[in-house]
């Protein structure tokens, strides 16, 4: 398929209204595709429709954009002169956000808990909101998924494209929920499924889960019939949905890898800084069915919203090389001017850093090397509680621990193996996990260990370990206090002075046949009490026996449990003790690499047939970048290589071969750089 080895992309955002003639009036298909060569793209993804619902070529069912009256073929023209350059085109259009469609059919709105769609003046309840939750409800125009009619009506639609123009695959746009909808047909299935109404107030944690569950289940319903639809008509299209909702945003909004059986490659637009997209690259490379992957991003900064303020040359190369440094494809997305125009000072710059890149790219293979694995959960990504404590969030922040300590690791979930990792990282998982259980115990049975954080998923806790889930602290502050025998992981806490925790606790029992390496301490009083120990604060005061940190021996292999997500707090001490938990269970771990060098560099690491690529990235944004000093690096063989060499010119660095690793000294590091160790 085209997107095999096809590394630069493009977007041009074109949701354009069509209320003032100017509008799309100065689009030119010719200055469009001079700019996309300038870019050095070789896939262009072009709007055949939009947001905004009106669409770019000749249409029956929709309508068109009235820039394009009479001038019908002006995007036609541009797959045209694509193609004639030898760029693939990728086709776009926009599902559930239509906004044109949503005003003219009843039928097809997403209706709130009020009994109006957000366009019409509904309001949607805070704990019903997932991201874009429409920040300005006006201009957007929500279709239901479960309306028959809406689903008639986007099949229609990708007949007339397909009719119209000659593409290489298809990007579906916008494949989540908005909000919780109360349309006759979801409220109908809803009942018919589960046997009650879906309720406006979810109160009960079985409600919560109920409506999640069914959110992703109805997603992915329609995106698959969208996928099925494509492919008994024009199968040899590629097809990709916007799979960005899986790690954006929480699990409220449906979509998860229901959506992801429906594409042909995982990838989307992401806004959440560059840590985020360290961890959204190894979810991406892992969960994908084909490489590879597709990483978005705005050439706009921080997003879209600031059209006319843009990302440095070394801002730009920051995110294109971290992707690239994970071997996927970075897809630029940019905005039209409402006229129809681009600036192509933004094209001259993202062909600087693409030239930067086609130089690495036939490097592009092997197998990442990842010792640890760090378990995202799609559907985990939600406090029951209300706390700001998941999954997501406890991913984000070891991602960075495990970083910081240049310790390799992969991002793993029920999509992706756990055999093979030295040590698994389970935090804060929910119960929409267990059928995930059985395969998580069979690897800690079969020698496994495991780093496991919360008490949201007592089945998992009490078949691994027997750990009883009681009730949670009605304190809200909460101290761990080590134990005699957990006190070498704790830093200088003690059991006088405990780590204090903001956010409350589970209260588990459990057998005798776990360690106990640190309890919990309550505060003297609650913070709602008008008696107080100290007026400012709540400091530690009732030691108790309820145990906060656990191990076990479990088959060959053994588990760590932290009632308290320590890796989600992104605090310097909370992430060294849960490294030092988790190197715990690996008490003659030999890395696969080993460096020295700053927190702020990442390494990654690739493994060939014929040589290793280990990749080096700032993790820093800076408009200017900063230069970090040489530092030595080891890398894990099994024999002294033939050579060590800096691309992508092949200079040969000298080396050093002992005890099992090839030891070299870097040179400074500008953003990114590739090493390759020939075996």
């Amino acid at each position: 398929m085209w997107y095999e080895k096809n590394y630069r992309r493009h977007l041009c955002d074109m949701h354009i209204a069509d209320w003032n003639d100017e509008f799309l009036s100065q689009f030119s298909p010719e200055e469009y595709v001079a700019n996309l060569k300038t870019a050095k793209i070789t896939n262009a993804m072009i709007y055949l429709q939009s947001h905004a619902g009106l669409c770019y070529f000749p249409t029956e069912l929709g309508v068109m954009h009235k820039a394009f009256v009479g001038k019908e073929d002006m995007i036609k023209r541009v797959v045209d002169l694509c193609h004639s350059e030898g760029i693939a085109v990728t086709g776009y259009y926009s599902l559930v956000f239509n906004t044109w469609e949503h005003d003219r059919h009843k039928d097809f709105k997403m209706i709130t808990s009020n009994g109006a769609s957000v366009r019409d003046g509904g309001e949607v309840r805070e704990n019903e909101k997932t991201n874009f939750s429409a920040e300005i409800p006006a201009r957007y125009g929500l279709c239901c998924p479960n309306s028959m009619s809406y689903r008639e009506f986007v099949y229609g639609q990708i007949d007339e494209m397909l009719e119209y123009f000659t593409l290489d695959g298809f990007f579906f746009d916008m494949p989540f929920w908005s909000h919780t909808c109360y349309c006759d047909n979801c409220r109908r299935r809803f009942k018919d499924e589960l046997g009650y109404e879906i309720p406006l107030l979810a109160k009960t944690d079985k409600e919560k889960k109920d409506i999640i569950a069914k959110k992703y289940q109805w997603m992915g319903e329609f995106i698959q019939s969208v996928t099925d639809y494509v492919r008994k008509v024009a199968p040899q299209l590629s097809i990709e949905h916007n799979f960005a909702n899986s790690i954006a945003g929480d699990s409220n909004n449906g979509c998860g890898e229901e959506v992801l059986r429906a594409c042909d490659y995982a990838g989307g637009d992401l806004y959440g800084g560059i840590l985020n997209h360290s961890l959204a690259c190894k979810f991406y490379k892992n969960i994908t069915p084909n490489h590879p992957f597709e990483y978005m991003f705005s050439r706009c900064k921080p997003t879209l919203a600031s059209h006319t303020l843009t990302k440095t040359v070394d801002e730009m190369k920051s995110e294109i090389m971290l992707t690239a440094a994970h071997h996927g494809a970075t897809l630029v997305i940019d905005a039209i001017d409402p006229i129809g125009t681009l600036d192509k000072r933004v094209y001259d710059r993202i062909g600087n850093v693409f030239d930067t890149q086609v130089k690495y790219e036939k490097y592009f293979t092997g197998e990442m090397v990842e010792d640890i694995g760090l378990y995202f959960s799609i559907k985990s990504r939600f406090n029951t509680y209300g706390e700001v404590y998941q999954n997501k969030e406890s991913c984000i922040h070891a991602s960075k621990a495990l970083i910081g300590a240049h310790i390799p690791f992969g991002v793993t979930g029920n999509y992706h193996r756990l055999s093979g990792y030295k040590a698994v990282i389970l935090p804060m998982l929910t119960d929409f996990e267990r059928g995930d259980l059985g395969r998580i115990k069979q690897y800690v049975e079969d020698g496994g260990k495991l780093y496991i954080s919360g008490a949201e998923f007592p089945e998992m806790l009490d078949s691994l370990m027997g750990i009883k889930f009681k009730e949670r602290t009605a304190a809200k502050r909460v101290y761990i206090a080590p134990t005699e025998s957990g006190s070498r992981y704790f830093l200088d806490f003690n059991e006088k002075y405990p780590l204090m925790f903001d956010g409350s606790a589970p209260i588990c029992e459990a057998d005798g046949s776990c360690e106990v390496l640190a309890t919990l301490t309550l505060p003297y009083t609650l913070p709602n009490e008008k008696r107080y120990a100290s007026i400012h604060s709540n400091p530690p005061g009732i030691a108790t026996r309820t145990p906060l940190v656990l191990r076990k021996k479990v088959g060959k292999g053994e588990i760590v449990w932290s009632a308290i997500p320590l890796e989600s707090v992104g605090i310097y001490e909370f992430d060294k003790i849960f490294l030092n938990l988790l190197m715990s269970l690996l008490p003659e771990y030999q890395p696969s690499f080993k460096s020295y060098c700053s927190d702020e560099i990442e390494i990654t690491l690739f493994d060939d047939d014929s040589y290793k690529t280990v990749n080096l990235s700032v993790l820093v944004e800076r408009p200017v970048s900063k230069v970090y000093p040489p530092f030595k690096l080891s890398v894990k063989a099994e024999s002294a290589p033939k050579a060590v060499k800096l691309l992508p010119n092949g200079d040969e660095i000298p080396y050093v071969y002992e005890n099992g690793y090839v030891s070299f000294e870097t040179r400074a590091l500008d953003i990114f750089d590739m090493y390759m160790i020939e075996k």
